[in-house]
């Protein structure tokens, strides 16, 4: 029997695409028998998978620079590389191929960068236009990537960059740290000419995009979890009583420098004995916030609050365990960042079960087609597979409909 929701909403689908996701979903759910979330087979982990496609995939995209689907802000790298990791390398050409997004020129290398000054190229340029206009360092960052990766393990350069960049990770909406993550993950399956230059873009974007929140020091607790830390985070909402000024999220996360509080975010919360244990209580809280919050508006800015974390679990078996932790707090400042500018109050709705188990999920995703919806369920699945909460799949379950 088709769920009431479900079959509410075939009613009235706001768009072709959503509508399309809904009849695939009804049928999966439709045809199932006895498969719930705990007896379904794990997806493939993405390890020995044949995705040679992504290499031809990057390939194309990078042969057409400067000019971008999406411009700086492309999905069509990482929506590739987790088509990959859910078993769907197969579809990886067809839908880069089909991208639905403006073609941008992107910046392009005008003054080499130092490796003595870096500090001073970081960062965007304010008050423009474009993402394009306001990360025009991009250019330079990639060539002085590519050439950093020339005569250095990428596990020992990420390393040191995730260390300078991760004050900085709020940057374009966490778009340079997801960038990055997926590209680490693709390098750590097979390292090629071709994923080495999407982690030099990634990283490129990451550096030249670069913006810290404000922090105060001092601050660390004790015994906080992110939960309870999340009930200390002051809201735009209830200060002002609208939401933040600004034509997309990374103009938006800017205005959480006008609530005084929110620069003790960043360390309401230990330090973690265990860093993966710790990512996972990350992303478990801002799966909920997706759920309680993300489903009532500004849907995207509550995936960025769920992906931005998780990216750091895919850097961190490649990086220093020093390294991932003193990256901990700037992941989670991230999240609190967009939970502080978007969430209009403390929201304890009842959530919904997860009906679909993760085979499903992924077919849905696919189906969908969505960038979006394809790379969050991706992460809610691997999520999920570390850490068996139904919360993952029930925030995926709404967004391969809801995007």
């Amino acid at each position: 029997m088709l769920d009431p929701q479900l079959e509410s909403a075939l009613k009235t689908p706001a768009t072709r695409r959503q509508a399309l996701a809904l009849l695939s979903l009804a049928a999966i759910i439709g045809s199932q028998k006895t498969t719930t979330a705990a007896t379904d087979p794990a997806l493939p982990a993405g390890a020995g998978l044949d995705d040679g496609t992504l290499d031809e995939a990057l390939g194309l995209l990078q042969s057409k620079e400067p000019l971008s689907k999406g411009g700086m802000s492309t999905h069509a790298p990482m929506a590739a590389e987790a088509l990959c990791a859910l078993g769907a390398a197969d579809r990886v050409m067809s839908w880069v191929e089909r991208y639905n997004a403006p073609v941008l020129q992107i910046p392009i290398a005008t003054k080499p960068i130092l490796r003595d000054e870096w500090r001073a190229a970081l960062g965007p340029r304010l008050a423009t236009a474009t993402l394009e206009e306001a990360n025009p360092r991009w250019g330079d960052w990639k060539e002085f990537f590519l050439a950093e990766l020339s005569e250095a393990r990428w596990q020992d350069l990420l390393d040191t960059w995730v260390s300078r960049l991760a004050p900085g990770m709020s940057g374009a909406a966490t778009h340079g740290v997801i960038r990055t993550a997926h590209a680490v993950r693709a390098l750590s399956r097979r390292d090629t000419p071709a994923r080495r230059g999407e982690l030099a873009r990634g990283l490129a974007y990451w550096a030249s995009s670069y913006e810290e929140l404000p922090a105060r020091r001092g601050t660390r607790q004790s015994a906080a979890t992110y939960a309870k830390a999340l009930a200390e985070v002051p809201l735009y909402w209830q200060a002002f009583g609208r939401k933040p000024e600004g034509r997309n999220i990374v103009e938006t996360l800017r205005h959480v420098a006008e609530l005084d509080s929110f620069a003790d975010a960043r360390d309401l919360v230990a330090e973690p004995a265990d860093v993966g244990a710790a990512i996972s209580a990350l992303t478990a809280t801002f799966a909920h916030v997706y759920l309680r919050h993300g489903t009532q508006g500004d849907t995207i800015a509550f995936v960025h609050a769920v992906t931005g974390p998780c990216s750091l679990r895919r850097i961190a078996p490649h990086i220093k365990p020093a390294t991932a932790r003193a990256a901990l707090p700037y992941a989670w400042q991230s999240a609190a960042a967009i939970y502080a500018a978007y969430a209009h109050g403390r929201d304890e709705r009842r959530e919904p079960e997860p009906k679909l188990g993760r085979a499903e999920l992924a077919a849905a995703a696919i189906a969908n087609g969505d960038e979006h919806a394809i790379k969050f369920t991706e992460v809610m699945l691997a999520e999920h597979q570390l850490n068996p909460d139904p919360v993952y799949l029930a925030a995926a379950q709404d967004a391969v409909v809801r995007l």
